[in-house]
């Protein structure tokens, strides 16, 4: 995790890399998946959120992300008190309940609207196929993303962990062998 010292003239250090950093450099360091922690130099207080506020307004005054930032600003703050957790859970819980579904649940339900008359034949099917492409779409990213995630935080593979295993195993083999000859 990178530490980020700010002092009172507005200026951020980067500790491990011994510089200072703008918000850009730590927004750079952000999208390269890196965490950042920042600390306010003169109290010891963690104001990450804060900077963070800063860099997405920053990227605001830059054009970035306009329409986007500024509508979710709207909806966080028409929630009022809502935390940020509750007010993603519905959208998110949403897409990871759309993987869950099976081809036997997408059929029962597209069956159910044909049985109610809410879809025609023609549309039962096309929706069928949309549906079954769809989840097999998401799914397919959630795969990626999960990799590309456990790739950029360096977790080591089940054959690295054996690998990693028999080494030791066998350093404890040549440690026990040279205690035992002294």
């Amino acid at each position: 995790m990178r530490i980020i010292k700010k002092y009172a003239a507005r200026k951020m250090y980067d500790v491990n890399e011994s510089q200072f950093i703008t918000l850009t450099g730590i927004a750079d360091m952000i999208a390269a998946g890196e965490e950042v922690q920042v600390i306010d130099n003169s109290t010891g207080d963690d104001i990450t959120h804060t900077v963070l506020a800063q860099i997405i307004l920053l990227q605001q005054k830059q054009g970035q992300n306009l329409t986007t930032t500024s509508g979710l600003f709207r909806a966080l703050i028409k929630k009022g008190k809502v935390s940020v957790i509750d007010f993603l859970e519905k959208p998110v819980g949403g897409s990871l309940e759309l993987l869950s579904l099976t081809e036997e649940k997408i059929r029962r339900i597209i069956g159910r609207l044909a049985k109610m008359g809410k879809v025609s034949k023609h549309q039962k099917d096309y929706l069928l196929k949309a549906l079954l492409v769809r989840t097999k779409e998401s799914k397919n990213m959630l795969e990626a993303f999960i990799k590309n995630t456990i790739t950029r935080m360096n977790v080591p593979t089940r054959r690295e962990f054996k690998r990693l295993r028999s080494e030791l195993d066998e350093l404890k083999k040549q440690l026990n062998t040279e205690a035992k000859k002294q």
